[in-house]
């Protein structure tokens, strides 16, 4: 089975790593937004009533200036924080409560950065970190007075990015945008040539730069320095950098933002609880390669690389020569891999395993492996060539002919095989794969077994000319879609008629859904039913994915969302502004209210509640198991 990443998509060390989070329960609890973010709000608002006090203390003359300006561009700081929750939608559960609530807040300190516009800005930063399309990369480029300059001003650059990339919002928050910025320019003109122009630096202007460039300073050279930082696709583990020592008053004067990483990790966390979320993953975190300054920086950053280094042992390369390349399917070909050096053997693996292989450098995906374990040293990988995927397995299938010599990794297995007295196993298109791993083993260990294959066309069929001889045939039974002939699945029936026997699924997200719903519904215990996992169920570059329509409530508009592209890709090529931030189902940026339709969940977030009660959906990753779903307008 292609276990290979949806376009940006975190690697696949991260997805495990993100997904082990996810399902401690402490952890996920921090997640919850309420209805009213009071913390967030009584904290801005005792900023703006005691920047309004020292205000008039300083001008009664009962204030030191000194004091009135290191503690009004505290305030500052605040109110930029207050702006940055608001664009992650952690002000309120609600989304309208939520900007009206930002805006409110933080109008007369900062009217030139509306919640809406900084939103724009600010997630473009989130998804490409480091990266070339990020915001912020600006503040690095020049010499040192110059960066001085822009760290001063950032600002009012966000406002000038969001204007000139306003084809990529909404038109609404591109009228706010313009709004604020006049408002802004128009509030220092006035303040800075009237009477009290000097009493109008002393208590806004002045406060108002000291604390964006503080704010601005400690993002960009102490959170994301860019002699140490990566693009978050690399390595989402090194896009921030941990601020080690001072942890007790950082932790509290900063928010919790020596562990900024929590943020980018899980950016719909509010802000004040990521150092409760960096103690209860702690022992996750560490295991990573992180990028580590402050105090003991050195001492950590050799745990670091220690780390990369056993993980780099763990992934080390093996070179392979592709013996053959044969056509089993429409569009499937699978490929024999055998040692490329003599006296060299491949590691032994067990049903259910999958290796990354190297297409070209830089270009790597993941693939299980589908003959017998008992194979002498040769691995056998089936890939389905995509036409509209990301172009990983069309490289494949252009490069890949027998004599051709790549890399690949080591086996890994997420999807292993336990010990059972019966076992079903049931497999949709190209998954396959690891299912017929699993049968090999299943015969040779003489445990009763069945294997239900689900297929759109004969065509489709993978392995067709060999599954008569095959010496589990009689184990083996096919259902075709477009055959009238072939027989429909009746999994709870199958389901029923072993009641003891282990369940294994693999194919797409909806496929496995069926498959679990089924399981339910017979009150199979948990620990009999296997899925596979590998990237959290997220199957939605697949074309076995069914397509479906999205229509949205509010304006009416409907889209086609096709087999191989998210509903998130669907928006944004209709130009429909989604807030999004991992594009993996993992921060819920980007979660919106279902109105009508069945949703197929496939994200790493949600609650029970959010999922059922709330209607909420991502459709990043997730998709509809009905032909049609209606969702809020964003």
């Amino acid at each position: 089975m292609d276990l290979s990443a949806a376009k940006g998509q975190l690697p696949d060390k991260a997805i495990a790593d993100l997904l082990l989070l996810s399902q401690r329960p402490e952890f996920k609890k921090l997640l919850y937004v309420p209805p009213i973010n009071w913390v967030l709000i009584i904290a801005c608002s005792v900023s703006l009533s005691a920047w309004t006090l020292m205000a008039q203390l300083w001008l009664n003359g009962d204030f030191s200036l000194l004091w009135m300006m290191l503690l009004s561009t505290y305030t500052f700081f605040i109110f930029i924080l207050t702006i940055h929750e608001g664009c992650h939608l952690v002000l309120s559960r609600n989304p309208r409560v939520n900007d009206i609530l930002a805006t409110v807040l933080t109008f007369i300190p900062l009217p030139h950065l509306p919640v809406s516009a900084f939103r724009h800005q600010h997630l473009t930063h989130h998804r490409d970190t480091c990266g070339e399309e990020d915001p912020d990369d600006y503040l690095y480029a020049g010499p040192g007075w110059l960066r001085v300059l822009k760290i001063f001003t950032h600002d009012w650059y966000w406002a000038y990015w969001c204007v000139v990339n306003r084809r990529t919002t909404s038109n609404g928050s591109m009228w706010i945008n313009l709004f604020g910025i006049l408002t802004s320019f128009l509030v220092m003109v006035v303040g800075l040539s009237s009477d009290y122009w000097y009493e109008f630096l002393v208590i806004y202007a002045i406060p108002q730069r000291l604390g964006i460039a503080v704010a601005i300073y400690m993002f960009a050279y102490v959170q994301h320095p860019p002699e140490k930082c990566s693009v978050k696709e690399r390595s989402p583990f090194k896009t921030t950098a941990i601020l080690r020592g001072f942890d007790a008053p950082f932790a509290k004067i900063y928010f919790g933002q020596n562990r900024h990483l929590m943020h980018h990790l899980y950016p719909n966390m509010p802000i004040y609880r990521n150092w409760r979320a960096w103690q209860l993953g702690k022992d996750v975190f560490e295991q990573q390669g992180l990028v580590n300054i402050g105090l003991n920086a050195e001492y950590f950053n050799n745990i670091s690389s220690q780390n990369e280094i056993n993980q780099a042992s763990q992934q080390q390369l093996l070179p392979a020569v592709i013996d053959t390349a044969v056509r089993v399917a429409d569009g499937i070909t699978a490929y024999t891999l055998i040692p490329a050096i003599d006296g060299i053997q491949f590691p032994v693996f067990k049903a259910g395993a999958h290796i990354d292989v190297v297409i070209e450098p830089g270009l790597v995906r993941q693939y299980s492996l589908c003959n017998s374990a008992d194979d002498n040293n040769r691995y056998v990988i089936a890939v389905q060539y995509e036409k509209d995927g990301r172009g990983g397995s069309q490289r494949l299938h252009q490069t890949f002919t027998p004599g051709t010599r790549i890399e690949i990794s080591k086996p890994r297995n997420l999807f292993a095989l336990k010990p059972a007295a019966e076992v079903l196993l049931f497999a949709g298109g190209i998954g396959i794969t690891p299912m017929l791993a699993m049968a090999w083993t299943l015969h040779h260990q003489g445990v009763p077994f069945k294997l239900h294959y689900c297929i759109g066309t004969q065509a489709k069929w993978a392995f067709k000319k060999d599954w008569q001889q095959l010496p589990f045939a009689s184990s083996l039974n096919v259902y075709v879609d477009d055959d009238p002939s072939s027989p429909s699945l009746d999994a709870m029936q199958l389901i029923q008629a072993r009641p003891h026997a282990d369940i294994y699924v693999c194919g797409p997200g909806g496929f496995m859904d069926f498959i679990e719903r089924s399981c339910s519904r017979c009150d199979v215990a948990a620990e009999r039913f296997n899925k596979e996992s590998f990237v959290a169920g997220r199957k939605s570059n697949e074309p076995e994915n069914r397509a479906f329509s999205v229509k949205l409530a509010k304006s009416g508009k409907q889209f086609e969302v096709p087999e191989h592209k998210s509903i998130l890709q669907v928006l944004k090529e209709n130009e429909i502004f989604v807030p999004v931030s991992c594009e993996n189902g993992i921060c819920g940026t980007c979660k919106c209210t279902v109105v009508a339709g069945d949703v197929e969940h496939r994200d790493m977030v949600l609650s029970d509640d959010e999922k059922q009660n709330q209607r909420l959906f991502t459709p990043c990753v997730s998709r509809a198991n009905s032909d049609s779903i209606e969702i809020a307008d964003y």
